[in-house]
C-alpha cells in the first residue's frame, strides 16, 4: 500500500474531491466497483487484478479527471518489470521430459508478453464507449464524455446526376459542421458501373474495408447497435439497417468506407485516430 501524497492514489482522490465527485460516480464512469476505486485511491494495489490493470485504471481515472496521467504512471513499476522468468533449477525431471517442460515455459512467457501487448494497444488506440456528463460544483468545469453531435446542416442542391448519400460529421456544439466530402467517382465507367451499388443494396448499404485492425460501432435510426466488433486487418464487412446510421471508427486512417456503393472520405471526421460521422 502506498500512502505518499505524491503517489497516484492520493493525487486522484484529491482531484476527485476538488471537483465535488463521489466515489460512486467515478466507479460508474470507469465501469469499476466502489471497492476497486477506493483501493486505487488508497494505493492498495494488492487488492486489484495486477500491475497491467492498475496502470490502465490510473490512466483512465486521470483522463476522467482531465489531468495528465504520465507523471502518475512514472511512479509505478513498468509491467515488464513484474514478469519474472520461471525458476527451473533444482526441480527433478524424469528422463526425456525436461525439454518438453522448457517448451511449455517458453510458450507461457510468449503468451504473457502477447497479452501485455494487447492490453497496451487497447489502452492507447481503441475508443472508449461514450460517457454521460457529470455534474460538478459551481466554478468547476463539467466533465464530459464523447463530443455531442450538432444539428445536421442542410446540404445544397447538387447538379443532376446519380444520387449521393448524405454524410453528416458529428461535431461539437461550438464548432460549425463541415460540408461532407465524398470521393469523386471515376470520369468514365463501363455499362456495369451500377453493379457496386447493386451489391451494396443486396449485402447492406455500408461497406467497410480494413487495412489495419479497427474497432467499429454502428447504430441505426432507432439508436440500436447493429454492428460492434474489433475487425482484423485485411477483412471487410457489409452492414444493413435503417438509416440514418451513426458510426464510430477506430484507426480510421487505415479504413475505407463505402455507402450505397460510393466511397466516403473519412479524413474530415477523424480526431485522435477516431472518426465519428452520420450516414443518411
Amino acid at each position: 500500500m502506498t500512502n505518499d501524497e505524491t503517489s497516484p492514489g492520493p493525487v486522484l482522490r484529491a482531484e476527485r474531491e476538488k471537483r465535488g465527485l463521489k466515489v460512486e460516480e467515478v466507479a460508474s464512469q470507469m465501469r469499476l466497483s466502489r471497492h476497486q476505486v477506493e483501493a486505487l485511491e488508497r494505493g492498495d494495489y494488492d487488492a486489484l487484478p495486477g500491475t497491467i490493470f492498475v496502470r490502465g485504471f490510473i490512466r483512465n481515472y486521470a483522463k476522467l479527471l482531465q489531468i495528465d496521467p504520465e507523471p502518475l504512471l512514472d511512479t509505478l513499476a513498468r509491467p515488464e518489470e513484474s514478469i519474472l522468468p520461471p525458476k527451473v533449477e533444482g526441480i527433478p525431471f524424469p528422463a526425456g521430459q525436461k525439454s518438453s517442460w522448457v517448451h511449455y515455459a517458453i510458450g507461457f512467457v510468449v503468451l504473457a508478453f502477447l497479452l501485455l501487448a494487447i492490453q497496451i494497444y487497447r489502452e492507447n488506440h481503441l475508443p472508449r464507449p461514450p460517457a454521460r456528463q457529470l455534474k460538478s460544483k459551481p466554478g468547476v468545469p463539467a466533465l464530459t464524455g464523447a463530443t455531442q453531435p450538432s444539428v445536421a446542416p442542410v446540404a445544397s442542391k447538387a447538379p443532376a446526376g446519380p444520387s449521393q448519400p448524405a454524410v453528416v460529421a458529428e461535431k461539437s456544439a461550438s464548432v460549425p459542421a463541415e460540408v461532407p466530402r465524398l470521393l469523386p467517382a471515376p470520369a468514365s465507367q463501363p455499362a456495369s458501373a451500377s453493379q457496386p451499388a447493386a451489391v451494396a443494396a443486396a449485402s447492406g448499404p455500408i461497406h467497410l474495408v480494413f487495412g489495419v485492425a479497427s474497432w467499429v460501432e454502428i447504430r441505426d435510426a432507432g439508436g440500436k447497435i447493429v454492428f460492434s466488433k474489433l475487425n482484423p486487418a485485411g477483412s471487410e464487412q457489409f452492414v444493413a439497417g435503417v438509416a440514418p446510421f451513426s458510426l464510430v471508427i477506430g484507426n480510421a486512417h487505415g479504413v475505407k468506407l463505402f455507402y450505397q456503393g460510393r466511397p466516403v472520405d473519412l479524413a474530415p471526421y477523424i480526431k485522435v485516430e477516431v472518426a465519428r460521422l452520420t450516414l443518411k
